[in-house]
């Protein structure tokens, strides 16, 4: 990555982010070097700032710990902040990144589009309404299964909405909640907070 390219990713953070957080953040997006994942020791971080820049990122859903105590799901990872821990950077998330680093803003919507580029156009196209949709409704960046059916209704013929959940949660934009203050038997999804970003 060339230091435009880092410092057009720092502009965006800015946007959201306060000038120390932004600074820290892309020195931490910018240590992936276009992968999809590194290790604890090999961010290039001063240690009196990587955790917390690590914990950032975590919570904002930028990286994903690879250990998980029990599931796939982001909030089923164990954040480990020492030598050997490995993070993955969600596959919708790298694409903002690779965006925000040629044009120095967010586009959620051009990310998500590169990660829909493998189905066909009309699907896509549903599939990135459908996403668009149930966006404003979440709390806490939270959705209930119920509401997708409901929102479900309105297309012709209705998208079969397990091939979509699980195209969401392989791109980063989604993630089942397994535990925490939800209402007992419904079924919640997590939706990646960067991808409100530019909104």
């Amino acid at each position: 990555m060339t230091a435009n390219a880092l410092e057009n990713l720092e502009t965006a953070l800015l946007s959201v982010f306060s000038n120390e957080e932004a600074g820290c953040l892309a020195r931490l997006l910018h240590s992936f070097n276009s992968g999809e994942s590194i290790y604890y020791e090999n961010i290039d971080l001063s240690h009196a700032v990587k955790d917390d820049c690590i914990l950032t990122a975590f919570e904002e859903r930028l990286i994903i710990p690879q250990l998980s105590s029990q599931g796939s799901a982001w909030e089923d990872r164990m954040l480990q902040l020492q030598p050997g821990a490995l993070y993955i950077m969600p596959w919708v998330t790298r694409r903002l990144v690779d965006g925000a680093e040629a044009n120095a803003v967010f586009d959620p919507n051009g990310a998500i589009r590169q990660v829909m580029a493998e189905k066909d156009e009309g699907l896509a196209r549903a599939m990135i309404d459908f996403f668009n949709k149930l966006k404003p409704h979440a709390v806490s960046y939270k959705v209930e299964g119920g509401l997708m059916n409901t929102l479900n209704r309105g297309y012709d013929p209705p998208l079969d909405l397990h091939e979509v959940l699980d195209h969401f949660v392989l791109a980063g934009m989604m993630s089942p909640c397994t535990r925490g203050p939800i209402t007992k038997g419904l079924v919640w999804y997590e939706i990646n907070p960067s991808l409100y970003w530019g909104d």
